[in-house]
């Protein structure tokens, strides 16, 4: 039997790709405004919890059609982990990278950590496996360490803006934004709600109106919870963002539980290639305008989508060839 294109979730992934990219241009101010903070600290970060939900959900029907499904499922991520590193590489090698132990440290710790969005892939792998190891534990297990992991990470994302840990150099370590944000405190946990989600079928025992309404309920959590950051961080000169907001918690599996509620059969492959290629395409062109003096800003984000559209429609047709560049 045909697998079944679901064209109503590819369309949202484009969505959340192009939401992406208006995070990293400094959309509407940025976090320098309250609505620019309540856009790209707010809403736009349900996109990436969405993306592991997804990837948490298919994860479970491909182990299901075959537990050894897993192996083919790791070498894709890690040689498309591989491919955007080097592609990536000149903007995080350097010749201090060839200078001793310092740039070899850092070198590697790019590579464990992920350059700037890559982080999403190195997460996602480390999220998969964890799932394969704990694939037969009980509903209420998975969710109760989803639960602790997931809050683990968030009061360690607050902790760094607004509480000063007494042991310096435990201060300095939370001050890096991977601390919280990583496989074990985001991917695996929203992985798993993924991975729960198709095990239950859930989108079958959920009526529309109540998801609409947990959808409504966490957006406007989001959007609560992005106004008062903003408010705590009023006097601060840079606003941090969080990765775990707790109201994600909420919107993130009620925005994917809807294109499960209603089908709509997609015909062609190229919304999910594309959704893909703008979100690893997209901080290429923002690094090289910068470089030749562009700033973050609306017109910025305008014009780096504008590039990547095009610059996406080739990199689809180089993935006919080279499947692992998508």
């Amino acid at each position: 039997m045909a697998k079944v294109i679901n064209g109503g979730l590819d369309a949202l992934k484009v969505a959340l790709s192009c939401m992406v990219l208006a995070v990293h241009c400094g959309f509407l101010g940025g976090n320098g405004t309250l609505l620019g903070y309540q856009l790209n600290s707010g809403i736009f970060r349900i996109t990436v919890p969405v993306f592991f939900l997804i990837s948490g959900y298919y994860l479970y029907h491909s182990l299901q059609r075959d537990p050894h499904s897993i192996k083919l499922w790791l070498r894709r991520a890690v040689t498309l982990y591989v491919f955007w590193m080097i592609l990536y590489a000149p903007f995080y090698v350097t010749p201090a990278t060839f200078e001793g132990l310092r740039g070899a440290i850092a070198l590697i710790k790019h590579w464990v950590i992920g350059f700037f969005h890559l982080w999403y892939v190195i997460a996602m792998i480390g999220g998969g496996v964890m799932i394969y190891l704990l694939r037969h534990q009980s509903n209420r297990t998975l969710l109760c360490l989803t639960l602790l992991l997931y809050c683990t990470g968030a009061v360690l994302q607050y902790m760094r803006a607004y509480y000063e840990i007494p042991v310096p150099l435990l201060q300095h370590i939370n001050n890096n934004d991977y601390v919280g944000r990583n496989f074990l405190f985001v991917a695996f946990p929203l992985m798993t709600l993924g991975f729960l989600i198709a095990r239950n079928r859930l989108q079958e025992k959920i009526t529309t109106g109540q998801t609409l309404t947990l959808l409504l309920f966490g957006c406007a959590l989001v959007l609560a919870e992005a106004t008062l950051h903003y408010q705590l961080q009023q006097d601060s000169l840079r606003k941090l963002n969080f990765d775990c907001m707790l109201s994600i918690l909420i919107a993130a599996p009620a925005l994917f539980l809807l294109p499960l509620r209603h089908v709509i059969e997609g015909r062609s492959l190229i919304p999910a290639k594309l959704s893909a290629a703008i979100y690893y395409l997209h901080p290429l062109l923002l690094i090289l305008l910068i470089g030749i003096g562009f700033e973050e800003s609306t017109s910025t984000a305008w014009i780096v989508l504008a590039l990547t559209l095009p610059a996406s429609a080739l990199l689809i047709l180089t993935s006919r060839r080279l499947r692992f560049v998508l």
